[in-house]
């Protein structure tokens, strides 16, 4: 794999962001990447956009600019593909600043995958693995919405798109050849599924992993106090920890206090959330109707020995033929997709389109046999 040498720009004004985007004309794909900051806020403060193309790398400072419409266009230009690497977060940075996710989008890190190059690998160790260049990691942590930025953490964010161009040829080509380019279409499909970016506050109990272990009205509780922690959040930027730990969502659904003085001795519970919100949370337990069966949780079936030793089967065969294809097995299917399986679940992506033909089938049929 071939590396040019990149003319690079730090751009922080409208007008250069402009002339920028002019000189990304003709391309046929770019290399994008973000860092953002979430530390103190509900949704990721964008801090810095990486763009590489024509040979050509820049900084973007969101933070300083304005108007990025210039960036917009070269972004939603279907023409151009976007080259990114692990890009859920970043298609989220991008949907917070434009409204919609940008395409067609090539993920660097799942068609590695699908190329043999291991489960979830990180850019840093694919850049070594196919141009033996060893990627500096002292800016990992770095403040990136700091100004000014030095020059070696300009460095650094430059790095994270100089090399997906010449990496996308060399993965584009290899998932040709493999006759797996529809497989990771598939898999890109859903990666930029607009809808797997939605939040749903209803679903917000979802994130609490000890809510599962609720019944009957404690779970309702549970639900609820979580759904109104999530609006609140939202609604203040703010992350959720600091509107309410996650123990003392649990604890209030356990307690179910009915005034301020039982709402006080929730262990957990803050001075400030007390005096500013007790009233609110007091509130949302007393209106949670116990009676709606719907929203109980989903209950987890235990499977008995026989179901044990069929799944076993089924994963000998997952790993068996994810190892002939030299993919990660967990691109065909999870342990939690066997089990479900051998429980009679069928609405599983296991068993549509591409991963029903690659090994779908196969698994069916050893579920037949064991019948």
């Amino acid at each position: 794999m071939s590396m040019q040498m990149s003319e690079t720009f730090y751009i922080d004004t409208e007008d250069e962001l402009k002339r920028f985007c002019d000189m990304l004309g003709g391309a046929h794909c770019i290399g994008l990447d973000t860092e953002f900051l979430r530390e103190k806020t509900y949704y990721a403060q964008p801090c810095l956009i990486q763009v590489s193309g024509n040979g050509l790398i820049a900084c973007i400072d969101p933070l300083a600019i304005n108007d990025l419409a210039p960036l917009r266009a070269v972004l939603f230009d279907k023409g151009i593909v976007k080259l990114m690497h692990a890009c859920r977060q970043d298609l989220e940075i991008l949907l917070q600043l434009f409204d919609a996710i940008p395409g067609p989008v090539f993920d660097t890190q799942l068609a590695a995958a699908f190329c043999g190059h291991g489960d979830q690998v990180s850019y840093a160790a694919l850049v070594e693995e196919m141009a033996g260049i060893t990627l500096s990691k002292a800016h990992t942590r770095a403040r990136w919405c700091q100004r000014p930025l030095s020059d070696e953490e300009i460095r650094y964010a430059e790095d994270d798109v100089r090399y997906l161009p010449d990496m996308y040829e060399v993965l584009a080509d290899g998932l040709n050849k493999l006759e797996r380019a529809n497989w990771f279409e598939a898999g890109m499909d859903s990666l930029t599924d607009v809808s797997g970016f939605e939040i749903v506050n209803g679903d917000a109990w979802k994130r609490i992993g000890a809510i599962r272990s609720l019944s009957g009205r404690s779970f309702h509780v549970a639900k609820q106090i979580a759904t109104w922690r999530e609006e609140t959040a939202r609604r203040r930027d703010m992350p959720r920890r600091w509107i309410m730990a996650d123990q003392v969502v649990v604890a209030l659904a356990q307690k179910q206090p009915a005034d301020m003085q039982e709402l006080a001795e929730i262990e957990g519970m803050t001075d400030g959330l007390l005096k500013h919100r007790g009233k609110q949370l007091l509130s949302v337990i007393s209106d949670t109707d116990a009676g709606d069966t719907a929203l109980e949780p989903p209950k987890n079936i235990r499977p008995d020995a026989r179901e044990k030793a069929l799944s076993k089967q089924l994963a000998k065969i997952l790993d068996d033929e994810a190892g002939r294809l030299n993919i990660p097995a967990s691109l065909l299917a999870t342990r939690r997709d066997l089990m479900a399986m051998v429980q009679g679940e069928r609405s599983l992506n296991v068993l549509q389109g591409w991963r029903r033909e690659a090994i779908g089938e196969e698994l069916l049929e050893q579920l037949e046999k064991s019948a």
